[in-house]
């Protein structure tokens, strides 16, 4: 594709400066960290003078480490549950707001149902702590009905359900947000012709309401999909010699190697095999999805 004529630079000269700060700011801190951290994948871990070149060695040892194999299992495990109960309840969620029939009503729902979202991971992490730690509000409540505390937090068991309970109630409502300002776009003839025809109102939702939701599910599934192996704040602060096994992921990993360690070799090859899944799985999903066609 022929690149912009001179004419056509001179024209849109000062739309091109305004670009440039954007453009050197991705530059400086996103491309050149990136290719910068696939060099040091394949260099050998030392923090001081220059770093040999190892080829795949840092590649092949992470994938036989069983630390890297047991944390691609906990993300696994946590990223898929996440993307089906984030999409699944956020879309349930986004239905109900939309039958109430207050708009008040629908207002404070909603609010409430987003108000997670605009914490960190940190307060949310907290806020948890206090309603499932042995001295917390589950066990105060268990204590009335006469059943022993449970220190939950530090139950392997439950370690990878509490955290996609975190999960879940942090951003559900910012995903039923998306979905509820598409139903608002939706055109009202359409449900005033279905009533004519004489559909119920759950006919009305499987007829109207769900096929003109589609692209926006697309993208909430695109973006989920993204973020299945992305997983670390929640993680990283809810994390404790009891349950580490059970929810330390790739970016876990990566953090514990690169930072703690000091294996920056290992750290930027977990980090790599992070990147090329998340672009293969977006890949997958975009053809699986067909999103790019209307």
């Amino acid at each position: 594709m022929p690149g912009p004529r001179p004419r056509s630079i001179r024209r849109y000269r000062s739309l091109y400066l305004l670009f440039l700060p954007v453009a050197l700011y991705f530059i400086l801190f996103s491309y050149y960290p990136f290719a910068k951290g696939i060099a040091m994948s394949f260099q050998g871990n030392r923090l001081i003078g220059p770093k040999p070149f190892v080829g795949l060695a840092n590649y092949r040892e992470v994938l036989a480490d069983p630390d890297f194999l047991r944390a691609v299992l906990n993300t696994l495990v946590i990223g898929l549950s996440d993307l089906v109960l984030y999409f699944a309840l956020s879309l349930f969620l986004a239905l109900c707001i939309a039958e109430l029939g207050s708009r008040l009503a629908r207002r404070a729902v909603q609010t409430f149902a987003y108000l997670p979202y605009l914490f960190s991971w940190s307060v949310i992490a907290g806020v948890w702590i206090l309603v499932f730690d042995q001295r917390g509000i589950v066990n105060a409540i268990g204590g009335l009905l006469g059943a022993e505390p449970t220190f939950f937090l530090a139950e392997p068991g439950l370690a990878r359900p509490l955290i996609i309970g975190m999960g879940v109630w942090r951003s559900v409502g910012y995903f039923a947000l998306l979905f509820t300002v598409a139903i608002t776009d939706i055109d009202p003839v359409l449900y005033e012709a279905a009533r004519i025809d004489g559909a119920s109102r759950l006919r009305q939702i499987a007829s109207v309401t769900l096929p003109s939701l589609r692209p926006t599910m697309k993208v909430v599934i695109l973006l989920l999909v993204m973020g299945v192996l992305t997983h670390f704040d929640e993680m990283f602060v809810m994390q404790n010699p009891a349950n580490r096994t059970r929810i330390a992921t790739l970016l876990v990993y990566v953090f514990d190697m690169g930072i703690v360690k000091f294996k920056t070799g290992f750290a930027t090859a977990g980090a790599t095999v992070v990147m090329a899944g998340t672009l293969i799985l977006a890949g997958l999903a975009r053809k699986a999805l067909r999103y790019d066609e209307a």
